[in-house]
């Protein structure tokens, strides 16, 4: 597995597409939203939570219930893609389409067609730390991110959790 540099990206207006509604996807969109992202989710049936979401940030999220068709990213109108469906060989057509057409993308379902990674954030007191394993143990980087925040990053607030 290729080294991957760490490198915080401003988000802010970008354009991405998410295709897939599920449980990843609902994290990505989430995250993404929160960084300002214009986010656009496909899927042929969408989660109630992204849904909620929708309706909170209908300035930056709109979402096509619908599936993935052949060719249909357009380059000048898609910054970065996300194929989180529940369908690995959808997900590689979607990788395969998004690297002709030199699309930065992220497939959920196969490390190695991934451009970039989403990583674990700890973030406390105006501080952003992202977390990632050289190999992909998402269980020991979510270990790692609890003893952080736990040793290193108290709240001040009082509260027990991010």
């Amino acid at each position: 597995m290729p080294a991957y540099f760490p490198m915080f990206v401003n988000l802010s207006q970008k354009r991405i597409r998410v295709y897939g509604a599920g449980q990843i996807a609902l994290r990505r969109v989430t995250g993404l939203l929160r960084y300002g992202a214009l986010v656009t989710v496909i899927a042929p049936e969408i989660h109630d939570n992204i849904r909620q979401l929708q309706e909170t940030h209908a300035q930056q999220l709109s979402i096509e219930q619908r599936q993935y068709r052949s060719s249909e990213i357009v380059k000048e109108h898609t910054d970065y893609v996300l194929a989180a469906t529940n369908d690995a060989s959808v997900n590689t057509m979607i990788y395969q389409e998004c690297r002709q057409k030199q699309i930065p993308v992220n497939n959920a379902s196969c490390a190695s067609q991934c451009d970039f990674y989403f990583p674990a954030l700890v973030e406390r007191d105006g501080l952003i730390i992202g977390v990632t394993s050289t190999d992909g143990n998402h269980k020991k980087t979510a270990q790692f991110c609890k003893r952080l925040r736990q040793r290193h990053l108290p709240r001040t607030d009082g509260t027990e959790r991010l």
